[in-house]
């Protein structure tokens, strides 16, 4: 607006002002006159220019008929208002106040005016924000991380804690458990199945187990979740297939054939959804399997958490392993999961008396294996994934979900404040709208719906970066107790989550502002010099208590991710118990069509893979260090185990000749395999020192043991071997026993080689010498054990790494929010330290006063966060390597940095203020 404009706009605006009350002219004019003056100053050039002038001239019309009808309003007595209020209230009771709209419909004019309120006040949030891009941005950034975290943590919680049980009825469908070695609910064995299936307190019991099989697809062979299932399977769910049919009894029996039924959600994304595929044949582990149905829409399997791309009948588990036929008739071996419906009047617990009376006929029957085992009846709605599982999993989901809500907390403690600051800068805008006539309810509006713009947008960003986090975590094999993909997509729960931090975001960081404006007097406002606002009783506590709140999250966070990174370089120096360097494996199996489990070659590729040049040497395992395996159940000589069944379940591995040696795992006692252990009337066994302490008091050559269910199979323990990492790093090794290979080799295993140079060299030479034995051997896995101890590192650092950024993020907003404080205050004190550095105050003094009282705050959030760490700190234990969750040296670094920031944030504006030029000051003031 250039110095025409305004000198010609000017005593227009005065004459216009001029039509207000005496009373409203004395105590505003002039703050109403520059007020309209600024914002035409900041009008945009051309001709939109004379329509920005026209709207203000227009609002000082409009407001000037509305101050004068109010101030005739106010002479009316009270008895009188009172009396026409009740009138009009009486009238809109009985006959509705409503109007017509231009197409004739009936419609609720307060409603109206409420609705074109809002719709007003969101149209002018939308511009105020356009006219701050910048802070828009960062605002909304701040809610989308907020949200977007707390949304994907919930989309994992809610995939395996919340979701309903995926059966019809399911008031009516139980879990049943027969127990472990150690007395806790576990698998069941396939005989003990069939014996549930003759008491009549059941309609139908099915049993399933999982497996991975190879699904070889004309784009290239994939991994695909299966199930194998017994034909009662959909009878317990209360489902029906949505194409073709289910298993039939009599595909309930090996040797009957290969049948399969697809999932609706593989049928549909995977296979387009082709209704030919009944009848179809697919290829799984190199058989055909014959597609004869596709299963519910919207049913993943019996855990409503895992994805299962397949459902194959038990006349095909041998595609699994010719093992997997043996078990069938093993009572030993406990693999299948069972569910069951109830018939019609009978309850849980009488279902439970009736287990009861099975556990006890088969204690009799078969006192070697069941004696001491009790079989568990569980609701279906109370088991998530598995009873021994589930207990780790709740605390894991509510530890997540808090340190997610901690990071949405400080966003919105943060962006309370800033919108906070910015209200008390739009002040006297605030007061002349108060004094044209806006109600509080109107002016409250203001800062609610640039609130609920900002959560909006956050809202929707949010949704996307947890649906590409989501979509990047990709498989949880590795990251939660539970073997499988889960199904992590985003249902109504979900969303109505985000809908509700959308909500709770809007009003904690827009009530704050918005009370505040209700609270304003317009008259103090436009009356004073501008420091009135800044000065309003309460405000400067709101701000430093919402300082209080972020210093307290920032705290909590920053002590987990000490304790976290500390356990992380614990980890990444603990000694894994053999020696990784130059070690390269490679897994396969001689259980394909055309080999028929042949243990020969897997011999023969080991000699090969020993007689390549560079190879140092070559052994065969069942199972290397870092990797998951079997167990046996085993019954140790002069063992009593505190379950009372006799015997213990013990981790296992086959390994052949020199496999110690090549590992570089130390021998502590006896002797390692010779070239005739393992061999036919061979009965010798190694164990590890956890095995050794616990059952032999470390003395543990010439000890026997054998297996439960081989009374007279004694072996004899004729070696000791150092403790190795077994499947995760930093963990007490369990009790392992090592079984020998012999000359006969493995049906399935891996073959494991040392180099004198790189391990990375090695895996040319295995892929090459498999293909030499056999065309027809599969590689199932292969790499190097450097990678494999990577691997076992990727989780640690993963979690640390999520829980530093986090604390990054914390650490970040509480030093903004100290710094934006501080320099808010004392930007409106502008006017007062000039005076005091004209009148010769000390600097330093003016410094330590302007921070004292935020330094205060921040104390008190130290305190506050130091006591919620010491709290939650011991849900971190199971997390930790080396390092105890109270750690002194963790809480003194957090709270030491945290103590630096701040100071640092708070020192800067206010040694700017204190170096301010006196002269300068008094004049910007």
């Amino acid at each position: 607006m250039s110095p025409g404009d305004r000198s010609a706009m000017e005593p227009l605006v005065r004459i216009l002002v001029r039509a207000y009350p005496a009373s409203f002219r004395e105590a505003s004019g002039e703050e109403m006159v520059a007020l309209t003056l600024g914002r035409a100053r900041r009008s945009p050039r051309g001709w939109r220019r004379a329509r920005a002038w026209l709207g203000l001239l227009a609002d000082l019309v409009v407001g000037a008929i509305a101050e004068r009808a109010g101030r005739r309003m106010r002479l009316v007595s009270k008895g009188t208002r009172d009396a026409r209020t009740a009138r009009r209230r009486r009238r809109r009771a009985g006959r509705g106040f409503h109007g017509w709209d231009t197409t004739g419909r009936r419609v609720n004019r307060g409603e109206e005016r409420v609705m074109g309120t809002w719709t007003h006040e969101i149209g002018s949030a939308v511009r105020r924000l356009r006219r701050a891009p910048g802070f828009a941005l960062a605002a909304i950034a701040i809610v989308a991380l907020g949200i977007g975290a707390n949304t994907g943590v919930f989309t994992l919680v809610n995939a395996i804690l919340l979701r309903p049980a995926p059966f019809f009825e399911a008031e009516r469908v139980v879990r049943i458990y027969q127990d472990s070695d150690d007395g806790e609910p576990s698998s069941t064995s396939f005989p003990a199945y069939r014996d549930m299936k003759d008491f009549d307190v059941f309609v139908a019991v099915s049993a399933g187990t999982p497996a991975v099989v190879t699904w070889e697809r004309a784009q290239e062979p994939t991994s695909a979740q299966v199930e194998f299932v017994t034909s009662g399977h959909l009878v317990v769910a209360g489902l029906e297939p949505a194409l073709g049919r289910w298993f039939t009894e009599a595909e309930d029996e090996p040797g009957a054939g290969y049948f399969g039924v697809v999932s609706h959600r593989t049928w549909s994304d995977e296979l387009g959804g082709d209704p030919a595929i009944v009848g179809s044949v697919v290829r799984l582990n190199g058989r055909p399997v014959t597609i004869v149905g596709v299963g519910p829409q919207g049913y993943a399997g019996s855990t409503g958490t895992l994805i299962t791309d397949f459902w194959l009948s038990i006349s095909s588990v041998e595609l699994g392993g010719s093992f997997r036929v043996e078990n069938l008739e093993r009572r030993q071996d406990h693999w299948y999961d069972v569910i069951a419906r109830l018939a019609p009047g009978v309850t849980v617990a009488q279902a439970q008396g009736a287990m009861d009376v099975l556990a006890s006929r088969l204690a009799e029957s078969y006192p070697e294996l069941n004696e001491g085992r009790d079989i568990t009846v569980f609701p279906a709605s109370d088991v998530r994934v598995h009873p021994q599982v589930d207990a780790s999993l709740a605390p894991a989901g509510l530890l997540l979900m808090g340190i997610a809500g901690t990071v949405l907390l400080l966003a919105c403690s943060n962006l309370a404040n800033l919108l906070l600051v910015r209200g008390i800068a739009r002040g006297p805008e605030v007061a002349v709208r108060r004094a044209l006539g806006a109600s509080r309810g109107r002016v409250a509006a203001l800062f609610l719906g640039e609130a609920l713009l900002l959560a909006l947008g956050g809202g929707v960003v949010g949704m996307v970066l947890a649906r590409w986090a989501v979509d990047g975590f990709g498989s949880i094999s590795g990251v939660l107790p539970i073997a499988g993909d889960l199904d992590l997509s985003m249902d109504v729960r979900v969303f109505l989550f985000a809908a509700m931090l959308v909500v709770a975001c809007t009003v904690f960081f827009g009530l704050v502002p918005a009370l505040r404006s209700m609270l304003t007097d317009p008259s103090r406002e436009l009356g004073g010099d501008g420091r009135s606002a800044a000065s309003a009783r309460g405000t400067p506590a709101l701000q430093g208590s919402l300082v209080t709140i972020q210093v307290a999250a920032s705290v909590v966070l920053l002590v987990g991710a000490s304790l976290l990174t500390r356990s992380l370089l614990n980890l990444q120096s603990v000694d894994p118990g053999f020696d990784p360097a130059g070690l390269a494996f490679l897994r396969t199996t001689t259980d394909v069509p055309g080999l028929g489990g042949e243990t020969r070659l897997l011999e023969e590729l080991r000699q090969a893979v020993a007689a390549a040049p560079g190879v140092e040497g070559a052994v065969l395992t069942s199972r290397p260090p870092l990797s998951f395996g079997g167990s046996t159940t085993t019954v140790v000589e002069g063992y009593e185990p505190p379950s009372g069944t006799g015997s213990v379940e013990l981790d296992y591995a086959v390994v052949g000749e020199g496999y110690f040696e090549l590992l570089g795992i130390p021998l502590r006692a006896g002797r390692a395999y010779g070239p005739d252990d393992g061999n036919a009337g061979a009965s010798v066994v190694i164990v590890n020192e956890a095995a050794a302490n616990r059952f032999w008091g470390g003395d543990a050559i010439g000890g026997r043991i054998r297996p439960q269910s081989a009374p007279g199979g004694w072996v004899e323990v004729v070696g000791v071997v150092a403790d190795h990492a077994v499947e995760d790093l930093g963990r007490r090794a369990p009790p392992m026993l090592f079984y020998p290979a012999g000359r006969d080799g493995l049906r399935q295993g891996y073959v494991v080689a040392r180099s004198a140079a790189a391990a990375d060299d090695l895996l040319p030479i295995l892929r090459r010498e498999l293909r030499s034995v056999s065309a027809t051997l599969p590689v199932s896995e292969l790499g190097t054990m450097e990678g494999r101890v990577r691997q076992a590192l990727r989780m640690p650092r993963l979690t640390a790494l999520l829980l530093g950024g986090f604390a990054l993020v914390a650490l970040l907003l509480a030093g903004v929010g100290v710094y934006s404080v501080v320099s808010f205050g004392v930007a409106r004190r502008t006017g007062e330290l000039g005076i005091r550095l004209a009148l010769g105050a000390d600097g330093a003094g003016l410094v330590f006063e302007a921070v004292k009282g935020m330094l205060i705050f921040v104390t008190i959030g130290l305190g506050v966060g130091m006591g919620l760490a010491w709290v939650t700190a011991p849900l971190l234990r199971g997390l930790l390597v080396g390092l105890p969750p109270l750690d002194p040296a963790s809480f003194a670094m957090a709270g030491f940095l945290l103590t630096g920031l701040a100071c640092v944030a708070a020192l800067i504006p206010a040694r700017r203020a204190a170096g301010t030029n006196p002269s300068e000051a008094l004049r910007g003031a």
